[in-house]
Parts: structure tokens; sequence; C-alpha cells
């Protein structure tokens, strides 16, 4: 399981990573994901992760859509 990176004392760092965070359940809501694993919100809430992050809904295949993703 992935460890959550601690909270910055940036208050920029830390709206940065709530952003990164809303953007990702905007875009699994938009893709029909209806369970997303706590290790893939640490991993982008961390912002090491690219591959953690949803695919953009207006570019993703077909097979990125459906109801659970890891």
């Amino acid at each position: 399981m992935t460890t959550l990176k601690p909270k910055s004392t940036d208050e920029d760092e830390r709206i940065e990573d709530g952003l990164r965070l809303l953007e990702a359940v905007h875009r699994c809501r938009a893709l029909g994901w209806r369970t997303v694993t706590v290790d893939r919100l640490v991993r982008i809430a961390n912002g090491h992760d690219d591959k953690a992050m949803p695919p953009d809904p207006a570019t993703a295949p077909k097979s990125k859509r459906g109801t659970h993703h890891r």
C-alpha cells in the first residue's frame, strides 16, 4: 500500500494537492467510475504518479469507462 506523504506547510502546495484530487473525482464521475481505491487516491494526492490520474474523459478509450478501476 502506498504511503501518504506528510501534509505540506505551504498553503499553495496544499491547494494544488486538493485541486488535483478534485480533478480526479470529476474525471472518475465523467468516466462512470463508481469505485476508486484509496491507494489510487493516495498516489494522486502525492502527485508523483501520472498513471494514477484517471484519463481525460474527452479522449479516454472505451476500455477506460466502467464502474471499477485500480
